[in-house]
C-alpha cells in the first residue's frame, strides 16, 4: 500500500470538489501533519475530515521537539517554504511516503531532495484507475478544479492529455 502525505492545498481542493469520500476510498495510507489540518483548514473543512480522522483513514502526525527542530532546519534551508510546508516535507521523508501538493516551491524542493511528489493529476488518475470516479466525472472535476482554484494554473497540455486518456477509458 502506498503511503501519502497530504499538503493543505490538496485537502482543501478535494473538499471544494466534493470528493472527500472518493479520495479516502483510494487504496492509500493517508497522512497529514496535524499542524496543517488544524491551522490551515477552516473549521468546516476540518469537520468534513473528522470521520476519516476518527476512523484512522486519515492519520494526523504530530512531532516531537527534536522533529520540530529538524523541521525548523528545513525551513532555514528553504525559507520560501512555510513551517507547515516543511512539516509536510518532513513527514513524507520520515514515512518514506509520497508527498501530494500543488505548491510549486514545495514540489521543486521535494524533487531536489529525491522525494516522491505528486499533485492533483495523480490523484484524479488514481480515482479513475481504481474506478472510484468515472472518466467522465474526472473530466468534469478537472474543469471544476480550474474554476475553484485558478491560482493553480493547470498546464493546458496536461489537462488535454488527461481528458484524451480518460476519454479512451470508456
Amino acid at each position: 500500500m502506498i503511503a501519502v502525505v497530504n499538503d493543505a492545498n490538496i485537502l482543501i481542493d478535494i473538499i471544494k470538489l466534493n470528493l472527500v469520500a472518493e479520495f479516502f476510498t483510494i487504496s492509500w495510507e493517508f497522512h497529514s501533519p496535524s499542524m496543517i489540518v488544524y491551522s490551515e483548514l477552516y473549521d468546516s473543512q476540518v469537520d468534513e475530515l473528522v470521520p476519516y480522522i476518527d476512523s484512522g483513514k486519515l492519520i494526523l502526525d504530530d512531532f516531537s521537539a527534536e522533529e520540530l527542530e529538524e523541521i525548523s532546519l528545513i525551513n532555514r534551508e528553504k525559507p520560501q517554504l512555510s513551517d507547515k510546508d516543511c512539516s509536510a516535507f518532513f513527514c513524507a521523508k520520515k514515512l518514506n511516503a509520497a508527498l501530494i501538493t500543488s505548491d510549486n516551491i514545495l514540489r521543486s524542493f521535494a524533487k531536489s531532495k529525491r522525494l516522491d511528489v505528486h499533485g492533483h493529476f495523480w490523484v484524479l488518475d488514481h480515482l479513475v484507475k481504481e474506478e472510484i470516479l468515472s472518466p467522465e466525472m474526472a473530466v468534469l472535476k478537472l474543469a471544476e478544479l480550474d474554476v475553484i482554484n485558478p491560482r493553480l494554473k493547470l498546464p493546458k497540455e496536461e489537462c488535454e492529455k488527461r481528458i484524451a486518456l480518460w476519454s479512451q477509458s470508456n
